[in-house]
């Protein structure tokens, strides 16, 4: 008996066993998807998914479905940068005192939402003698301009030395 490609799929997706064997099972009892999980699960030839790798499948047609996504994915990383920005400081101040100091995140926000304004703004502290300073967790003080620096540069700098 000819059993088609889907109910093979099913039943090997439904089992987790190998082509061959959804295929053999399938025939041994006429095409009925039933009978051929139970007879599978009855000898113990079912592979559960949470405790092993799934067998090798010879053809690439499951279309509908999804691979499992990494460990350490996009949405992973945009969260951690995030949080670390939310965790950094953007200070407007002078060594006696601080006009400004709010999360890296919110002055961001503020910047790109009011481009044109602040971007004078942001000239204005200088004028008065004050300094815009991002500092980390700690309170050290980041070097914006190492953060962006280029590594060839990194490495004639440190060949000068």
């Amino acid at each position: 008996m000819s059993v088609s490609l889907e109910k093979i799929d099913m039943l090997m997706e439904r089992a987790n066993i190998s082509y061959k064997e959804a295929k053999e099972a399938l025939e041994a009892h006429n095409g009925d998807m039933v009978e051929a999980l139970i007879s599978l699960e009855a000898s113990n030839k079912t592979a559960s998914s949470k405790t092993g790798p799934r067998p090798n499948r010879p053809h690439a047609h499951h279309q509908g479905h999804s691979r499992p996504r990494p460990q350490n994915d996009f949405f992973d990383d945009l969260k951690r940068f995030f949080d670390k920005m939310h965790k950094t400081s953007f200070v407007i101040g002078n060594s006696t005192k601080r006009l400004i100091d709010i999360p890296l995140t919110i002055a961001a926000l503020l910047i790109l939402f009011t481009m044109p304004v602040s971007l004078f703004i942001l000239i204005l502290p200088y004028v008065f003698g004050y300094k815009i300073s991002i500092l980390d967790n700690d309170g050290k003080n980041i070097d914006i301009e190492k953060v962006f620096e280029s590594p060839k540069k990194k490495d004639d700098e440190d060949r000068m030395e």
